[in-house]
């Protein structure tokens, strides 16, 4: 990549650390991922630079992954040694053979240490979310243009390259009312609940920290975030979007959780409506309902109003606001109604 080109003569070499991905689990697997790479020692404020921004951005996208490093991995009372592939990647998906009937989100600790000649060299401790039992459903949300906007439909993709890599994840705001529905929709129908979230993007794992710095910020229900890899073989053209990475990370989800029913939120921007109602045709007693966002370019939406109409046997529901995505919910009963009055 043109980052890691410059690079080479830009920088001498840094430590080199683990970035942990969070992760998910049931009664018996744990999914997480991670990274080995150098550190590249990005310490941003609210109060920084155009120009600083633009480098921190840079930084992100020049990490220089570490290709067989050997990464232990340790939670409950089991540990297990990974290789970092060419990327720098480590994905564990292990039994954990942890007694995890709860009636809370839990979030497991589970600890990378990176090895170097027997000894550890880096260490650091994460979490994975592990749904309560009680859960009503789950809810699984595409960030791009749903949550955040990006700018994705703009001429050339002009607005994305300002918002991600020149705007600090601070100076970012979710679309309006987005906040709200979710709140309402982890607090289910008794206005007490966990419902747990699946934040998912199309972004590159080197903006994870941007992305969960920006819906900390704003107080978004606490769930687990889940990017793209973007490496060489990635970039290779898929057949279709059933091969693409927002449709394989909602099968996996769905496959995990087979008794948790899901609602699934995406937006005209993009193929999401494509992804939903395909998914929904291969789960269908796991998919509640599709929220569709509309964006600005009407050719956009009416693809979207197309798709509903041959699926009139989904709930997909198009939106142009939170006002009617909450409504709905209420309508369905996925949200308490005297609740929704309140805080809504």
């Amino acid at each position: 990549m043109l980052f890691k080109y410059i690079s080479r003569f830009t920088k001498s070499a840094n430590p080199v650390i683990i970035m942990p991905y969070g992760g998910y689990a049931n009664d018996t697997l744990l999914h997480a991922e991670a990274r080995v790479l150098e550190d590249e020692g990005i310490e941003h404020t609210e109060e920084d630079s155009f120009i600083k921004n633009l480098y921190h951005s840079y930084k992100r996208f020049e990490s220089d992954e570490k290709e067989g490093a050997v990464v232990r991995v340790s939670w409950g009372n089991t540990t297990k040694e990974f290789i970092s592939d060419k990327e720098g990647y480590i994905y564990i998906d292990e039994p954990h053979n942890l007694d995890l009937r709860h009636t809370e989100t839990l979030w497991m600790p589970i600890t990378y240490e990176l090895i170097n000649n027997d000894k550890v060299i880096y260490s650091i401790t994460s979490s994975v979310m592990k749904p309560p039992i009680e859960t009503e459903f789950g809810i699984i949300s595409d960030l791009d243009d749903t949550v955040i906007h990006t700018g994705v439909t703009s001429l050339m993709k002009w607005r994305v390259i300002v918002n991600s890599f020149m705007k600090h994840s601070h100076k970012r705001m979710p679309l309006e009312g987005v906040h709200e529905f979710y709140h309402l929709l982890y607090k289910g129908r008794s206005g007490y609940n966990q419902n747990p979230f699946f934040y998912l993007s199309n972004s590159p794992w080197n903006l994870y920290d941007y992305l969960c710095t920006f819906l900390q910020k704003f107080s978004f229900p606490k769930g687990t975030l889940l990017l793209r890899d973007v490496g060489l073989e990635h970039w290779r053209k898929k057949e279709s979007f059933m091969e693409g990475n927002k449709f394989v990370k909602i099968k996996h989800i769905l496959e995990t959780y087979p008794e948790i029913k899901f609602i699934l939120i995406g937006d005209a921007a993009d193929i999401d409506a494509d992804i939903y109602t395909e998914i929904a045709r291969l789960f269908p007693e796991q998919i509640l309902s599709i929220y569709i966002r509309t964006v600005r370019r009407k050719s956009r939406t009416k693809r979207v109003e197309r798709i509903i109409e041959k699926n009139t046997d989904i709930d997909v529901v198009l939106i142009e606001d939170s006002n009617k995505a909450i409504e709905h919910a209420v309508l369905k009963g996925y949200v308490e109604q005297e609740y929704s009055k309140i805080n809504g």
